[in-house]
């Protein structure tokens, strides 16, 4: 190509890039805007938003329970305990539901504070519970140490029948996190046991976190 073909391509692109940023009158774009149709509204699968949240979890590798009240909660979790490891010893944040809860009904031996390399079994309480990705919302802060949703071998989380949402989005009916400064001082989303693929797709358990997850669903 020649300098005389170089120029007149050069004058094409800039030709071109011009068209493509001239802007349309005001009365022009409010007119295609009014052309656009508006998206129809998303529709709820079938079943319950219950069911929809367990599928989703189990589906992603955790196992679900559900209960009636705090003290089948107790029971469960010492069912669980025993099963997978024998012992009643569990670590839990200082959160005051967690500590409301009635340990000696179920012969648990719970350890307020935060998880160290020994423990094998974290108990914490999800603000919300997400049906279409089956995650669990852990608030983090002082009474809810983070390294207890990933240092332990297990995990076992609580979440209110009432506190499942059906999206997303539904979280940001909390003022907290709406407004700077009164919120949690994090955020942690759990929607399964931690798992991870090499290149082969071989799948490795505990990872980057718990190997398994086991939810509890208190509530009629």
């Amino acid at each position: 190509m020649n300098s005389d073909e170089l120029e007149d391509a050069e004058k094409t692109v800039m030709a071109r890039l011009r068209g493509a940023c001239r802007r349309d009158s005001p009365e022009l774009i409010a007119a295609q805007l009014a052309d656009i149709a508006p998206a129809p509204a998303a529709v709820d699968p079938p079943g319950s938003i219950v069911d929809r949240f367990c599928e989703r979890l189990t589906s992603n590798g955790a196992s679900v329970a559900s209960v009636r009240d705090r003290q089948e909660a107790v029971q469960e979790i010492s069912r669980y305990v025993a099963q997978r490891h024998a012992q009643r010893r569990v670590v839990t944040g200082h959160d005051a539901r967690l500590a409301a809860l009635p340990w000696r009904d179920g012969g648990l031996l719970p350890r307020f504070g935060t998880a160290t390399e020994g423990d094998t079994v974290a108990v914490s309480w999800a603000m919300d519970g997400i049906a279409e990705s089956g995650s669990l919302v852990l608030w983090l802060d002082r009474r809810n140490p983070a390294l207890n949703n990933l240092l332990p071998e297990d995990q076992i989380i609580l979440v209110d029948r009432a506190q499942i949402q059906e999206r997303l989005e539904d979280l940001w009916r909390h003022d907290e996190l709406r407004n700077p400064g009164s919120g949690p001082r994090g955020v942690m989303m759990v929607s399964g046991p931690s798992s991870t693929a090499d290149i082969a797709l071989h799948m490795v358990k505990g990872a980057h976190g718990p190997r398994a997850l086991h939810v509890v669903i208190i509530g009629e």
